[in-house]
């Protein structure tokens, strides 16, 4: 099996920065800007669509923006121009083979729990990670970012030095991530599920957790003693202006909309298309923003035979129409994608020629492969029908949604694909996708936060379980050279590639980009939305501070 070596991520680009819109008022990545003085004190009640599968954002906690009020990261990036800057490291330096980084930790920092920040409680929480991932526990940038990681030392009590096997160009870039945040001793401690269930987790950040009660809340209160908010990613300094924040679940998209209208609630993420004008002509807000990934898409079963077929792979690229989906289902807020990643990621390269809709290119690619159509107008060939079956969680907001799927499924229907889909439970889900070899699905959906190219290398590397070590030699060769490149220009050129031969051989079938929308109450100021999508909420406030 061929062995992933090198991952690497380019920092201070401005590319990795989240664009962002702002509907009502507010200014760019943040909500009501100009109103006058903060206002200290009250709740904040925050809509969530749903609750993760862990509340410690390394042990995938995707979508959930709680963490990033309570946990802090190494490095962090300017809202602005994606550029890396300081965070609980002040500075830093990378040795002339890039084999090596030397961080230097900002003083007075401490834990809620009161423990100071030091260097060995930073290579403890990363030597746990590196073991985490090593047992599959945490999720897949995580892997990929500690994928070549020979140890961390210690030089004294606020200075260590973190050592590759291979170049990391990009680990700063990495270490601003929220799945690589910063816990004190006691949580590194802790077992795997008192993390995932949150019920350890003690960070540096401006909010502490109260309580979390699985599929239901989460309550967070202020740190009276936070000091040391980050120059150039904050709007204020010392503690935050909020008192209390309670994430509470709220699955149904209507009763949100309904909330944030009413009062209820002062923040509701994943606010529907539909529901988008009622908003903000009731004089609330809506931020709305790009999100650095792997556009929603469908990922091929290798092991099915259907899925394994490059030819039906690229007639299913062929045949689905992302300007009809766009136009359907959502607005102008929601741009069509070009490529594998979206726009905004690093080193992202245009591939919209190879995405354009052609059912005539389509079917010429069946018939040359031999298929026929069969009396019900749907393609055959050697017994099989091409009914591709497409597997994803009931009502899930991760990859392509339902609606998605259905629309897809009438436009296939036109070409004589005969699209399958096959909703289920995230057991009876997880059930399918971990016996892919006895290839019971074709296809299945999913989506992947990063801000840079680098992770593309190890999604679609055999290693990665999606693809469960299945034998691609020419997707491996292209992920393999992303992977080993040593300069910015092979970096550049590798990725290039590996996005071609992505789309054009439909390894991954892009459906549109992800666009994050939130909805913010009139008189709730300066919620942002931060470069990883994620909603931050340290220089929020509330006018009438209730």
């Amino acid at each position: 099996m061929t062995t992933r070596r090198r991952r690497t991520l380019r920092t201070g680009t401005a590319a990795g920065a989240l664009l962002l819109a702002l509907a009502a008022c507010g200014g760019p990545g943040q909500a009501g800007q100009a109103a006058g003085p903060p206002v200290d004190g009250g709740q904040l009640t925050y809509a969530l669509s749903v609750f993760p599968k862990c509340v410690d954002p390394a042990l995938q906690a995707r979508g959930l923006s709680a963490p990033q009020q309570f946990v802090e990261t190494l490095t962090d990036q300017d809202r602005k121009t994606g550029e890396v800057v300081p965070r609980l490291a002040q500075s830093w330096e990378i040795s002339p083979d890039a084999r090596s980084i030397t961080f230097h930790l900002r003083q007075g920092v401490t834990f809620s729990d009161g423990t100071p920040l030091t260097a060995e409680v930073v290579k403890t929480n990363i030597d746990t990670l590196k073991t985490l991932a090593g047992q599959a526990k945490t999720d897949t940038p995580l892997i990929s970012a500690l994928n070549s990681y020979k140890g961390t030392t210690v030089l004294d009590a606020a200075t260590f030095r973190v050592d590759f096997g291979d170049p990391e160009l990009g680990f700063l870039r990495y270490v601003s991530d929220p799945y690589f945040g910063i816990y004190s001793a006691s949580t590194v401690a802790s077992s795997y599920d008192a993390r995932c269930a949150g019920t350890s987790l003690v960070g540096t950040g401006p909010y502490v957790i109260d309580s979390v009660v699985k599929n239901q809340k989460i309550e967070l209160s202020k740190r009276a003693d936070y000091n040391w908010a980050p120059a150039g990613v904050t709007g204020h300094t010392g503690a935050a202006h909020l008192d209390k924040i309670v994430f509470q679940v709220v699955p149904e998209s209507g009763v949100r909309v309904g909330g944030l209208l009413s009062g209820q609630f002062d923040v509701a993420d994943d606010i529907p298309v539909t529901d988008q004008d009622s908003v903000t002509a009731g004089g609330n807000q809506l931020v709305t923003g790009q999100v650095p990934n792997l556009v929603p898409g469908l990922r091929q079963n290798p092991f099915s035979p259907l899925g394994g077929d490059a030819v039906v792979r690229e007639a299913l690229q062929k045949s689905i129409d992302r300007t009809e989906i766009r136009d359907t289902l959502y607005n102008d807020n929601y741009a069509l994608p070009t490529s594998v990643i979206s726009k905004i990621t690093p080193y992202y390269a245009d591939q919209s020629a190879l995405l354009t809709y052609d059912p005539d290119v389509a079917k010429a690619l069946l018939t040359g492969a031999g298929w026929t159509t069969g009396a019900d107008g749907i393609w055959q060939k050697d017994g099989l029908r091409l009914a591709p079956r497409v597997i994803y969680v009931s009502g899930t907001v991760q990859g392509a949604t339902q609606q998605e799927l259905e629309l897809i499924q009438q436009q296939l229907k036109k070409v004589g694909i005969d699209l399958q889909l096959k909703p289920g439970t995230q057991s009876e889900y997880d059930a399918v996708y971990n016996d892919k070899k006895n290839a019971s699905y074709d296809f299945l959906t999913g989506s992947g936060p990063a801000k840079d190219i680098d992770f593309l290398s190890g999604l679609f590397s055999k290693t990665n379980p999606a693809l469960g070590g299945a034998d691609q030699p020419e997707l491996q060769a292209a992920s393999d050279r992303l992977n080993l490149a040593s300069t910015e220009a092979e970096r550049r050129s590798a990725a290039s590639d590996l996005q071609k031969l992505i789309i054009g051989k439909g390894y991954w079938l892009p459906i549109r980009e992800q666009t994050k929308a939130v909805g913010v109450r009139s008189g709730v100021q300066g919620v942002a939305i931060d470069p990883y999508g994620a909603t931050v909420l340290y220089d929020a406030w509330k006018k009438d501070a209730s």
